[in-house]
């Protein structure tokens, strides 16, 4: 797959997800195999602010590439000089978020609160590719209410945006219902340029599903890689190849927490026992003893107790169930 002269190894994306998708999270997913990672999504304001904060959602990695920074705001003029600042930094891709529902996102006029605002969009998407060489992206919901979507995109194809994300609900609906994946087949038809589908991909076989039912091009997956970066593995081993692969282990879905785990400290110092609490949670989901011992980690905050805790553990689920597996999907 090409997009913008970038060669993407297969047809898998890791979605941008706030508090989730860190660095350290996305060279685990591109060592599953996920061939574009995106970054957290970082302010507009705050980046033409000179805020470091901004700035370092907006940092990477070159073991994370092909990678794509993730820009919000309201104003085409601020989002464009947003998109020369972090073009220092060399992404393969910016993307431009106008899907994200949260409230203190919308208040500012970003996100999926663009969807009310075509011409908005349209002169968000012209004033960014205009200020950069890098290509430019963007992600999408239906709309605000009604679809609106493939108007959207179009007028985002004519500015020169070269591919786009379809998150097939409204802004309304959150995160909530179903996604209907038929508007990501609209916007297929209507354009000539990538799209990616996004919205109700748990599995393998839902990313396969998604395709054949759609005609995307691509599938980025959010949520479900969340403890599950083996996602991108199965997926890819389905449409590549035609092969169901099994679900971890018990045992490699905790000795990868762990080098998560050690990982994270290494990004985040002793505070990785604050931060990696919810990904531990996810990856311990399901198995034996994941309840008491989420109790028990969340009143830790010595990260050299938590991995004491996590080898603990790892041996306890072991001794109970050496050899079973359990199914992701």
């Amino acid at each position: 797959m090409i997009i913008a002269d970038v060669v993407l190894k297969n047809r898998t994306v890791l979605a941008p997800l706030a508090g989730w998708t860190d660095s350290v999270f996305r060279a685990i997913c591109r060592q599953y195999g996920v061939a574009l990672v995106v970054t957290e999504m970082a302010s507009a304001d705050g980046l033409v602010r000179d805020g470091q904060k901004s700035l370092e959602i907006a940092r990477f990695r070159d073991d994370e590439r092909p990678v794509s920074i993730q820009l919000f705001g309201a104003e085409a003029e601020t989002l464009a000089q947003a998109a020369q600042i972090v073009s220092r930094l060399k992404p393969d891709f910016i993307d431009l978020n106008c899907g994200c529902p949260a409230k203190k996102v919308i208040r500012r006029g970003g996100g999926s609160a663009l969807m009310r605002d075509l011409d908005g969009i349209e002169a968000i998407g012209r004033a960014v590719v205009n200020a950069t060489t890098i290509p430019v992206t963007a992600k999408l919901r239906s709309g605000w209410n009604e679809p609106v979507v493939v108007e959207a995109c179009q007028r985002l194809q004519a500015a020169g945006v070269r591919a786009v994300t379809i998150h097939p609900r409204s802004q309304k609906m959150g995160f909530t219902g179903r996604a209907d994946w038929s508007h990501i087949r609209a916007v297929k038809e209507a354009l000539t340029i990538p799209v990616i589908g996004n919205g109700d991909i748990s599995s393998a076989q839902d990313a396969k599903r998604m395709i054949d039912e759609t005609g995307c091009d691509l599938v980025m997956v959010g949520r479900a890689a969340r403890g599950n970066p083996w996602i991108f593995a199965q997926i890819v081993a389905l449409l590549d190849r035609g092969k169901v692969l099994a679900p971890p282990t018990f045992a490699e879905r905790l000795a990868q927490c762990k080098d998560h785990f050690i990982r994270q400290r290494q990004k985040d110092g002793d505070y990785a026992a604050i931060t990696m609490r919810k990904q531990i949670a996810y990856y311990i989901k399901g198995l034996p003893g994941a309840t008491a011992f989420r109790k028990e980690l969340f009143t830790q905050s010595d990260p050299d107790k938590v991995l004491s805790a996590l080898s603990d553990y790892e041996q306890y689920v072991q001794s109970r169930l050496p050899v079973q597996k359990i199914d992701l999907e």
